[in-house]
C-alpha cells in the first residue's frame, strides 16, 4: 500500500505527488476527469485550489467526494508495476 505525502495541482490539470516512501511523480488527470461526475474538477481554478490529501495519505481529493486512492495513482505513474502486481488487470 502506498502513502502520498503531498499532492500539488497544477493548472495543466496534472498533480505532483510525493510519496511517503520517496521520490515524486505528476500524473496527467486529463482521462480521468471526464465524464457528468467529475465536471466540477475540469474547471483548472477548482481543480488547483481545492486538491488535498485524505484519508491520512490513502488518497487525494476535490470536494464532492471526488477521491483518487494512492495505489491507483501509484500504478498509474507506474504501469510495469501494475503488470507485475495485476498481470490479469493490466492485460485488459
Amino acid at each position: 500500500m502506498r502513502f502520498i505525502r503531498s499532492a500539488k495541482a497544477n493548472p495543466d490539470f496534472t498533480v505532483t505527488v510525493e510519496w511517503a516512501e520517496g521520490g515524486s511523480d505528476t500524473i496527467d488527470f486529463t482521462p480521468l476527469i471526464q465524464g457528468p461526475a467529475l465536471a466540477p474538477v475540469r474547471d483548472p481554478d477548482f481543480f488547483v485550489s481545492k486538491l488535498e490529501v485524505v484519508f491520512d495519505g490513502y488518497a487525494i481529493g476535490w470536494p464532492e467526494e471526488l477521491h483518487f486512492s494512492a495505489d491507483s495513482l501509484w500504478y498509474r505513474a507506474h504501469p510495469d508495476d501494475l503488470k507485475r502486481d495485476y498481470p490479469d488487470v493490466a492485460a485488459e
